[in-house]
């Protein structure tokens, strides 16, 4: 299926875990759904999915249930009070957290059969460089990486780039920085999209083809909305629809669905 004809894919990844990815999944699904895109969201951090729990839906199965045959997809996709579709991946389920053929062909044939009835799909991906979150952010169109301004996820973040620009051609990423200076958030996610990005043209070898380019797609603030919507298994566009982080998901919507390589 041509680009042209199929759902965009957008994989969110991260260098290490605690950045905030699976919370900035959730509501950027919700703001592309408000914008009129038929969103999916595939909870990809196969072994250790949470975003069913995060959401507070009761899954009546998972991804593993329909690679499995166990289950038709139509019945373990599940439709989200923020407007979205969700395919739970379960948890604690060790044969999917090893990329076989097997597995990459079966999850391959899964998007080709559902994503004609979609605009958009997330891939929620696992933390680290680990082959099922190399897979999904190969597959995927754009690749929106969550970075904080710490030391160790500004490395890691990194390593992150390196790998996926080595291995598999990867030359532009869009980058979002969580948990920014809420005094001036927009000078700090500037501050570490432009740290990244030398560190990035320094050290990572130069091919012929286009340099590696990450695009700053949105800085999100520190906010104690955050933390409060996550103990209450809510969104926060939809528990504190008016919170300083909230606002900014449209805007990030849209940064992604308008950009121009």
């Amino acid at each position: 299926m041509s680009k042209q004809n199929r759902a965009r894919r957008y994989a969110i990844v991260s260098g290490k875990g605690g950045v905030g990815k699976t919370m900035i999944t959730a509501n950027l699904a919700a703001a592309l759904s408000r914008s009129g895109d038929r969103t999916l969201v595939l909870d990809a951090d196969l072994g250790l999915a949470n975003l069913d729990v995060l959401l507070g839906v009761a899954a009546p199965g998972s991804l593993l249930d329909v690679l499995s045959g166990r289950l038709a997809i139509r019945d373990a996709v599940v439709h989200t009070r923020a407007g979205f579709d969700l395919l739970p991946a379960g948890s604690g389920a060790f044969e999917t957290t090893l990329l076989t053929p097997d597995l990459a062909c079966n999850l391959e044939s899964l998007l080709r059969d559902i994503e004609s009835g979609y605009d958009a799909i997330l891939f929620d991906a696992g933390a680290g460089i680990g082959e099922v979150v190399l897979f999904f952010a190969r597959i995927a169109d754009e690749v929106v990486l969550v970075v904080t301004p710490e030391p160790t996820s500004l490395m890691d973040a990194y390593a992150t780039v390196k790998v996926l620009a080595l291995r598999f051609g990867c030359t532009t990423f869009h980058l979002v920085v969580n948990q920014a200076d809420p005094r001036h958030p927009e000078r700090s996610g500037l501050n570490v999209a432009n740290h990244l990005q030398q560190v990035v043209t320094k050290f990572i070898p130069a091919g012929e083809g286009p340099p590696i380019r990450l695009h700053l797609a949105g800085s999100l603030p520190t906010d104690p909305a955050v933390r409060k919507a996550i103990s209450r298994q809510q969104l926060l566009m939809e528990s504190e629809p008016n919170a300083p982080v909230a606002c900014l998901f449209p805007r990030l919507a849209e940064s992604l669905k308008s950009f121009v390589p």
